[in-house]
């Protein structure tokens, strides 16, 4: 149970937001618990919690920095606040405007900043010697040049229309930047997630071009395993109609030791919204009878460590983990399936369809993914 989180210490809220600065930038995921969304400097008894794997390093970095007060305590608090950032990649399809939209609902919410980010492809190209090559090669530069212009162009008028969409949605608190790359688009997403450094990343299942139904992007998908943050993934079907109306989420678990640190960062992440979270389990052709088990022990951890998260565990018993997990959406109003992707071996990812990435052709619902190692 490596994965299965533990309680390494408890502080005031500033305290432990220096904490958890102190060992995420030392490569040691944690999280709070017991926080207070509504009043969060107010009352002690947060709990800070690391993977069992990383207890002794992280105790090791906590005696390190206990001696840290005034301004460096200061200095670490902002640097724990800056890191609420959305990166939503936009290729100016209804898709991506559709995901510029969730990530302004969501960062209203966090006071995060939105940075738009668009990739556009010029190439290097270099003429052969001869006589008459130069126009062609006048002529490319021009070309490639238009290309820039326009991206940077669309960005803009983007910009504007989601400036009015959060003066008529009375949106504030929201910091709105844009940049733009030269290179392929899957390419150039990873350099801005690794230099950007954001909470989580938004964009679309479909781009331009891309709008037959049951095809998703294909840049979206190759992602999966590459993103080291939460990536939510917008399909064409799943209008924003605000916060508020997202009521319930769906955690599907397959029992992995790693559900638990990434369900203990999807309820940090639905926590300020009140929304119920479904942990469901799908059996293939019947119940086994270890599966009330490990439920229970998910149940009664989560239930213990978050008591305040309104939480239905269920299993569900199908011929197939998409029909079980459709006909639990349909019942129960889901609005948002989250899945755990874990890292495989090269054999596994040639041979072994990958469940999410079939997810995300399938259900007509945002997909929130999380990569565990």
């Amino acid at each position: 149970m490596k994965d299965k989180l533990t309680t390494i210490a408890y502080h005031t809220y500033s305290r432990a937001l220096l904490l958890q600065s102190q060992l995420e930038a030392s490569g040691v995921d944690c999280f709070l618990s017991n926080v207070n969304v509504v009043q969060p400097a107010v009352g002690g008894g947060v709990r800070l919690k690391v993977r069992n794997r990383d207890v002794e390093q992280a105790l090791r970095i906590i005696e390190k920095v206990q001696a840290v007060s005034g301004k460096g305590k200061e200095k670490f608090v902002k640097k724990m606040y800056s890191v609420r950032r959305i990166l939503v990649p936009v290729d100016f399809s209804d898709y991506s405007a559709n995901a510029c939209r969730y990530a302004l609902g969501l960062a209203a919410k966090f006071k995060a900043e939105v940075k738009l980010f668009h990739a556009f492809f010029k190439p290097v190209m270099e003429m052969p010697t001869y006589e008459g090559a130069h126009m062609y090669q006048v002529n490319f530069d021009k070309y490639f040049e238009e290309i820039e212009i326009r991206a940077k162009r669309q960005l803009h008028e983007l910009v504007h229309e989601l400036q009015l969409y959060m003066k008529k949605k009375n949106i504030k608190g929201v910091n709105l930047t844009v940049t733009t790359a030269n290179g392929f688009a899957e390419d150039t997403i990873i350099e801005m997630h690794e230099k950007y450094k954001p909470g989580i990343v938004i964009m679309g299942t479909h781009g331009i071009g891309e709008q037959t139904e049951g095809i998703f992007g294909s840049v979206t998908s190759r992602l999966i395993d590459k993103l080291q943050v939460p990536l939510l993934t917008i399909p064409a079907a799943a209008t924003y109609q605000g916060i508020a109306k997202i009521r319930n989420i769906l955690y599907a678990t397959d029992f992995d030791d790693s559900d638990y640190a990434a369900i203990s960062k999807l309820i940090n992440l639905i926590r300020p919204f009140n929304m119920k979270l479904h942990l469901v389990h799908v059996s293939i052709g019947r119940k086994k009878p270890w599966d009330p088990v490990k439920m229970d022990a998910l149940r009664n951890y989560f239930k213990e460590e978050y008591p305040e998260q309104r939480l239905n565990c269920s299993i569900m018993v199908s011929d197939d983990i998409f029909n079980g997990l459709e006909t639990y959406m349909r019942n129960h109003n889901i609005s948002i399936i989250t899945f755990n992707t874990r890292k495989r071996n090269l054999f596994a990812q040639l041979f072994t369809p990958s469940i999410t990435r079939k997810a995300l052709s399938r259900f007509n619902k945002p997909v929130f993914i999380f990569n565990s190692e």
